[in-house]
């Protein structure tokens, strides 16, 4: 405690889930504790740390948080065991990946702005108009948690459905194959709606059109055409004549649901 700073961000961990996040307002000082509990053995004089607390809107479970984030450190400092399960600590200080991952989804930012380094506001060249940030609020996808871990539990490395490529699941994504949209309150809570895709690329050709799974599980290129460049093209071609790893009689409807959507689509835009 004695660590933190003014300005530090402090997670808080309770029930099996990341519930807050505050920041430090002063460094910490010798006091008695907030509350009065004689029976209880830490109601002696200790360490005060001032907060400004936040809850989050939609708690952070602990499987939420990727498995190779929790063990990519094992010191006895680090919050994680080697398993990845919470430690019994208080306070502990983290970084690296997890550190960025925790702050994107909590919405928060770790951005060169925040460094000592960083030039005053009256030095820095102003590029646009900024006038302050929007607050916005948003849905969470209630299955969405529940979901990936279907698709890669505590593994450190799975497959992406369409290349075939073993990644670290950090950078898989639980991509529907029918559009999420179009699913039906009993389709999001089935197991078959969803593969594994690469954010290297083949989530968003198959969002965008580009390719398509055909019956039978064949990779196929997909109706939409424009805008298309030459690295495009090259990156469409690898996966053509591939078979898609999620196909099977079950996931067909969705996939099928895909190509007829894609159509669709590009019949409107006139993107074929």
């Amino acid at each position: 405690m004695l660590e933190a700073t003014a300005g530090d961000v402090v997670f808080h961990y309770s029930r099996g889930a990341v519930r807050a996040w505050s920041t430090v307002l002063a460094p910490a000082f010798e006091g008695p504790p907030p509350f009065e509990d004689p029976a209880r053995r830490w109601s002696a004089d200790g360490r005060v740390l001032r907060v400004e607390i936040q809850e989050l809107d939609r708690p952070i479970a602990l499987d939420e948080i990727p498995f190779e984030l929790r063990t990519e450190t094992d010191t006895t400092a680090w919050p994680f065991s080697r398993r990845g399960a919470v430690k019994q600590v208080y306070l502990t200080e983290i970084g690296g990946a997890l550190s960025t991952w925790l702050l994107t989804q909590a919405g928060l930012r770790a951005d060169a702005a925040q460094l000592q380094a960083w030039p005053d506001d009256d030095d820095a060249v102003e590029h646009f108009t900024y006038r302050g940030d929007r607050q916005v609020v948003v849905n969470a996808r209630g299955e969405q948690s529940a979901l990936r871990r279907y698709l890669f539990g505590d593994v450190l490395f799975a497959t992406c459905a369409l290349c075939g490529r073993d990644l670290p699941v950090a950078m898989l994504v639980t991509a529907h194959i029918k559009r999420r949209a179009d699913t039906s309150r009993s389709e999001r809570a089935r197991r078959d709606t969803v593969m594994p895709a690469c954010l290297i690329g083949c989530d968003s050709l198959f969002e965008l059109g580009y390719v398509v799974v055909a019956k039978g599980g064949l990779i196929e290129r997909g109706p939409r055409r424009a805008p298309m460049t030459e690295d495009l093209t090259l990156a469409v071609n690898a996966l053509v004549g591939r078979t898609c790893g999620a196909w099977d009689e079950f996931t067909e409807r969705y996939f099928a649901h895909h190509r007829r959507f894609q159509r669709a689509i590009n019949r409107r835009y006139g993107l074929g």
